[in-house]
Order: C-alpha cells, then sequence, then structure tokens
C-alpha cells in the first residue's frame, strides 16, 4: 500500500459507517450545482509593477502578454526572437522537471527521472508555479511564446541534450535556453541545424554579449561546441513538434472574506525546517547558476551574470466564508436546496432537518505545496500545511475531500483537540488529499440540528519568483486590475469506469468507433479509435456563471512518420451539439518524428449567454487507428464587480520594515498608484483581499 492511500484510510471519518454507499449516492444526486448566483468577491485580480523584468501577473498573465512585454518596439523578426530568448532566460532555469498527477496509478517525484509521463507541459502552469524543468521540459514550454510570435518551433534532439529550433525569415534557427547558447552565422544571422551541418566552424560562432554556454566557462562552451561539430556530421537529427501547450489560465479569483499573500521569502513559514513545496530536493526547488534577478543577461568570455541564485515563493490563500449569509455560496460548488443561514447556531443549518450538503471550493494557477515530513521529498513522501480547514460544527457532520472536481471523493476526520472538543471545534489538515493539485472541493454533510458555525480554509501554494510583483526604488508604480471573471475547471480523471465518464463526457455523442479504457500506469490510452475511420469523443464543461471563454487542451497519440490526411481538431457547440465550429486544428509537419503531441486552443463564446458548452476532439490518422492520452478543459466565466478590496505591501530597506496599505472603492476595476519606496527595496509580502460584503444585483 501506498503512503498516499494509507493516510487517505487512516483519515477514514469515525462514523462513516452511519453512510452506506446507497445514502452517499442519494445525497451526490441531491448536491446540485448553484444557479447562476453574481456575488462580488473579486475576479481575476492582478497587480503589475514598473520592475523592468519582474512586473507580476499583470504583465506576464498570458503567453501573449509575455511576448508583448519582452519583444516591446522590436520589429525585426530576429531581434524579436533574441529579445524573447533574453527574457526566457531570466524568467526560467534548468533543475529536474516539475511532476504532476498525470497519469492514474502513478506517484508523481522529480527524483524519479525514468517517470517521463508525469512531468508537466503547460507553459502557463510552468510560469505561474516552478519556472525550472530539464532542457526538453523548458524547450517544449517554449513552443507558445514562439508561436505567439508567430514563429513555427520545434524541439531538436542534441548530443545528450534537446535544443530548440524557430522558424523565421524562411528558415530554421536554434535558440537553447536551457544552457543559454547561440550561434551565429558569418551575416549575423542565429544558426540552425541546416547552418552547422553546412559549416562546422560555426560551432564557435558567438557574439557578444548574447549568452553563449556561459555558466561553468569555458567548460560548458567546449561540450557544446564538441555536440555541434557531431551535428554538423550527420543530418539524421530527431524534429520533435507540439510537445508543449498554454490552457490553464492565469485567473485569482477571490471570494468575499479571502486574502491572496504572496511572501517572497520562502523561510517565512518559520526557516528551512518549515519550508513548503513541491519538488522532491532537500530545502526546495533551488538552483546558483541562472540569469534570474541579475539585470539583462550578457556574456564576454569569461565574464558573465549567470550565476545568480533562483528558488521558490509561497502563495497563501486564506478564505473565511460569512456562514449567516448567502453570500457565502460565492465560495461553493453545490448546495441542496435546503442549506440555510442564520445569525442564531448552527449559522448554517438544515431548513427542514432532512439531509443537507454544502460544497466549498478552491481553484488558482498555483500549484498547492507542503511541508515535506523529512524536509526533501512532498511528493512521494508525507506532507503538512499544504490544506488545513478548521472550524466550529454542532452535532455530527460528514465530510469528504475531492482533489479532481468531484469525480472522486475521500472521506476525511475533522480532528479535534482534547482541551477544545467540548464546543466542537476542529482543525484538519488535508494535505496528503490535494498536495500537487491546483484545486480541491470540500463536502460538509449532515441533517437534523447539526451544522456549520464557522469556517477557514487555509491553502498554500509555490509560486515561480520570477512571477512575483517586485517593488522598485524610489517609488514604485503599480497598476491594479480586476475583471469579472472566474474559472470552472474539467480536468477529466481517466482512471475512472466506463460507468463514471459521465461526470465530464457527454457519452451519447461518442463516435460508435471509439473505446474508452481507464488509463492506469500500463495503460497510455484512455480513448482508443476501434478502425481507420475518423472518430470523436465530446467533453463537456458547466460553469456556474455565464460562460466567456473556453479553453482546452488534448494529448494525441499518431505515427512516426505521420502518415498524409491527418485531421486532429478541437470544435465546439453551444447548443448541445446542433452546430459546432472548429477553434484549433493541429498543425503537424511530415518530419514530425515525436509519437504524440498536444492540441490547444481557446473559443470565445461570450454571446452564446449560456452556462454549458460542449467540446468535441476530432482525430483521424488515414489508414491507422488513433487515442487519446489526456485532456484539459477550463471554463472562463462571468462574476460580480468586486467588493471594496485591499491591497498591501510589505518590503524592508536597510533592515527596516516597510508597510503600504490602499483601499480600493466596490466596483473599482483597475486603478494605478505608487508604493512609496526609498533604497535597498528587499520584497517581504504582497496581498489582496477581499472585504467580507456583496453586492447583489
Amino acid at each position: 500500500m501506498n503512503y498516499l492511500r494509507y493516510c487517505q484510510r487512516r483519515a477514514l471519518f469515525s462514523r462513516r459507517g452511519n453512510y452506506g454507499a446507497s445514502r452517499l449516492l442519494c445525497l451526490a444526486v441531491a448536491c446540485l450545482l448553484l444557479p447562476r448566483i453574481l456575488f462580488a468577491g473579486a475576479g481575476d485580480v492582478t497587480l503589475r509593477t514598473d520592475h523592468p523584468q519582474y512586473a507580476g501577473e499583470g504583465a506576464f498573465q498570458t503567453v501573449e502578454d509575455c511576448v508583448a512585454f519582452a519583444t516591446a518596439g522590436r520589429k525585426d523578426p530576429q531581434e524579436q526572437a533574441i529579445a524573447m530568448y533574453l527574457w526566457l532566460l531570466t524568467h526560467q532555469w534548468h533543475l529536474m522537471s516539475p511532476m504532476e498527477w498525470c497519469v492514474p496509478g502513478r506517484v508523481p517525484d522529480s527524483a524519479d527521472p525514468g517517470n517521463y509521463e508525469t512531468v508537466v507541459f503547460d507553459a502557463n502552469r510552468a510560469r505561474f508555479s516552478y519556472g525550472y524543468g530539464l532542457c526538453g521540459t523548458v524547450h517544449a514550454w517554449n513552443e507558445p511564446y514562439w508561436k505567439a510570435l508567430g514563429m513555427q518551433a520545434r524541439r531538436r534532439e542534441f548530443v545528450g541534450h534537446v535544443n530548440s529550433e524557430v522558424f523565421y525569415e524562411n528558415r530554421w534557427h536554434a535558440f537553447d535556453t536551457d544552457m543559454a547558447g547561440l550561434l551565429f552565422r558569418r551575416d549575423g544571422i542565429v544558426a540552425g541545424y541546416d547552418d552547422l551541418q553546412k559549416d562546422a566552424t560555426l560551432a564557435e560562432s558567438v557574439r557578444s554579449p548574447v549568452p553563449h554556454y556561459p555558466f561553468d566557462w569555458p567548460n560548458d562552451f567546449n561540450t557544446m561546441k564538441r555536440g555541434w561539430q557531431e551535428v554538423a556530421k550527420r543530418t539524421a537529427w530527431y524534429a520533435l513538434y507540439n510537445g508543449g501547450f498554454a490552457s490553464h489560465p492565469g485567473i485569482v479569483q477571490l471570494r468575499s472574506g479571502e486574502s491572496f499573500t504572496r511572501w517572497y521569502d520562502r523561510d517565512h513559514f518559520g526557516g528551512f525546517s518549515k519550508r513548503r513545496f513541491w519538488q522532491n530536493q532537500k530545502g526546495g526547488p533551488f538552483r546558483n547558476w541562472t540569469y534570474f534577478d541579475n539585470g539583462e543577461p550578457f556574456h564576454d568570455k569569461a565574464a558573465a551574470n549567470a550565476r545568480s541564485e533562483a528558488a521558490y515563493c509561497n502563495g497563501e490563500f486564506i478564505y473565511i466564508p460569512n456562514l449567516q449569509s448567502s453570500r457565502c455560496k460565492e465560495g461553493m460548488s453545490a448546495s441542496t436546496a435546503n442549506a440555510a443561514h442564520r445569525s442564531a447556531s448552527p449559522k448554517l443549518h438544515s431548513s427542514d432537518g432532512q439531509q443537507t450538503s454544502v460544497t466549498f471550493r478552491h481553484f488558482s494557477p498555483y500549484v498547492i505545496c507542503g511541508d515535506p515530513v523529512d524536509d526533501a521529498n512532498p511528493m512521494s513522501g508525507a506532507a503538512t500545511d499544504g490544506l488545513i480547514v478548521e472550524g466550529r460544527g454542532v452535532g455530527d457532520l460528514f465530510c469528504q475531500v475531492s482533489a479532481d472536481q468531484g469525480q472522486t471523493w475521500n472521506d476525511v476526520q475533522l480532528t479535534t483537540g482534547s482541551d477544545v472538543s467540548k464546543d466542537h471545534r476542529f482543525r484538519s489538515d488535508l494535505t496528503e488529499f490535494v498536495k500537487g493539485r491546483y484545486g480541491w472541493q470540500l463536502r460538509f454533510s449532515w441533517s437534523g440540528n447539526a451544522g456549520l458555525d464557522s469556517l477557514r480554509f487555509v491553502t498554500t501554494t509555490q509560486v515561480c519568483q520570477a512571477m512575483y510583483p517586485r517593488l522598485t526604488e524610489g517609488g514604485c508604480d503599480v497598476t491594479y486590475r480586476s475583471r469579472p471573471r472566474g474559472v470552472v475547471a474539467i480536468l477529466p480523471n481517466f482512471s475512472l469506469p466506463e460507468s463514471k465518464v459521465t461526470a465530464f463526457e457527454e457519452t451519447a455523442l461518442r463516435s460508435a468507433n471509439v473505446r474508452y479504457k481507464p488509463r492506469s500506469a500500463d495503460s497510455r490510452f484512455a480513448y482508443q479509435s476501434t478502425d481507420r475511420q475518423p472518430a470523436h469523443v465530446v467533453f463537456k464543461v458547466a460553469a456556474p456563471g455565464r460562460l466567456t471563454e473556453v479553453r482546452a487542451a488534448v494529448r494525441y497519440s499518431l505515427p512516426v512518420p505521420p502518415t498524409a490526411g491527418l485531421d486532429f481538431r478541437l470544435q465546439i457547440s453551444t447548443d448541445s451539439g446542433a452546430t459546432w465550429r472548429t477553434f484549433a486544428t493541429a498543425d503537424i509537419p511530415t518530419d514530425n518524428e515525436f509519437s504524440s503531441g498536444w492540441l490547444y486552443g481557446n473559443a470565445d463564446v461570450a454571446d452564446a449567454d449560456c452556462q454549458n458548452v460542449l467540446v468535441r476532439f476530432q482525430m483521424h490518422s488515414p489508414g491507422r487507428t488513433v487515442g487519446l492520452i489526456d485532456a484539459r478543459l477550463y471554463g472562463v466565466h462571468e462574476v460580480q464587480s468586486p467588493n471594496q478590496v485591499s491591497l498591501e505591501f510589505g518590503w524592508h530597506e536597510q533592515g527596516k520594515a516597510k508597510l503600504f496599505r490602499k483601499q480600493l472603492a466596490a466596483g473599482l476595476t483597475s486603478a494605478r498608484f505608487r508604493v512609496p519606496t526609498s533604497a535597498g527595496v528587499k520584497d517581504e509580502f504582497v496581498r489582496i483581499t477581499a472585504s467580507d460584503y456583496s453586492v447583489l444585483r
């Protein structure tokens, strides 16, 4: 039995015998999705500072935002490409690749290089939570950035390494953001594999101050030079397309009574032994050979600013719903109709004494982490303090937690201390159930006179250091923005049996020639065609508010070399499948040598005025059967105008603590202000808090 399963069994609620399987099924049926309720909170809050490199999520929320920031003022394709290369050098660094729960039956562990299928390939997740990976991983992440520049991109095999090649001005150019290396042709154009194969002497064609393998100078340079000389000897080096994608929305929606704090210092929680992270590495992810936080990258012979240190930050979401008000429904994903609110105890109770259930939820672009018991491995080892739930209950409460958007549930115990048990207070650490995920759902149920008087949820996440909104000296200009939108995630759990896939699939619309088989550590495909004809699978996206956009990504299999007439596409329907429109089509060049790929895209559905859409993945490889490996879907939906919002910046100047607060009026969607910094600024924290009241319309 693995440790996770052990913890799940150990945490079974002591009264679970009172709730049989049939009763739980009835409860699940009765627990309805919330109707369209537009409470206030603060939707899609972002901050942008005037820092020249680390301006925060307000500057880097999307891949397109990053490209615009990095290439501002540049028109020439090569100048744009080099500017993008330099931006990537300062926002990514080399380390064991991050891993997540991508494969049913496999526990992610970044210290296990053979577990490649669990590697994170979503560039959006990489940018918000990580910023580090091995060569093949970061160059997969880079593909969406190059494509946003209008440039085709691919990964290329190298000697003991993986490179990127980018296509502009009718030829390929090699950009190595992992080892930080560019080579140049005699005419000053960035060289590609074809150029080296024509002229092996280009292996030494560096141009200062553009970085060219500077970290362990000159050992790295000489190693890479020998590698390029090998490239020149033959033309058969693998070309891999569509290895990375960008899908997970970088949207943080705060509910009324919720705060989001980012702590820049990884030792904020109490030093080395209290660090919280998501990586199997003693003390957390760390590297001291990077271009991070050291100005514009440069390299001139032995001189380079490539020996800076990079680690990680932490994010802390604290949510205290006001249970005596119906406004707390904005923090729920589901509720039975008889869940009622009042000022008397229990504040959240049953209006008729019958079975009652409410489900609270959390979702963000930041991965949930934890404090590893051994200070090194929170992944396959035990961890704490990633999700803490505490509160006060009345009577018998039953509690369950889900880490996959309610597709599966685990019973949990609401633990109490010996000196506080008499008043039914509880505090439970649920980290083992949700670590390495981006969200959770917590379901409370009761009957009779039982209920809840208070709840407090604390969710701790890992944050990429390069995404923290850094302050500048001499007064820092900050732009705040809030847009009325939130996110609902549909991340199919492909370990479920056929009878359960209706949680994410519209099975009646699946083509007859597609077979579903649960994925496992030994079974790669979720869906496979049974013949060589076109096939399709249809997924469901349902949101608590009017959908404005749908984002989707699917991973498909394909033959090597690809057959003529390959057709992989994503389509959307806002009328229950009566009509469809295509919003993403796979571009698979004939020289592709990658046996799978990611297709991703987004569809604007604002004009449809709907809360439910269907997404169809069509797949066809003439003369071959095809398969779907993975899928990620997200619905971006409307929320109400924001509550009053409080902003706080904490920092140090020459050892002295400084604090700046800014109150923003309800309904304000943007503001610009100046934080009064002086000299010697050292970032400590930034906090956004949505006040505890709502504006109903």
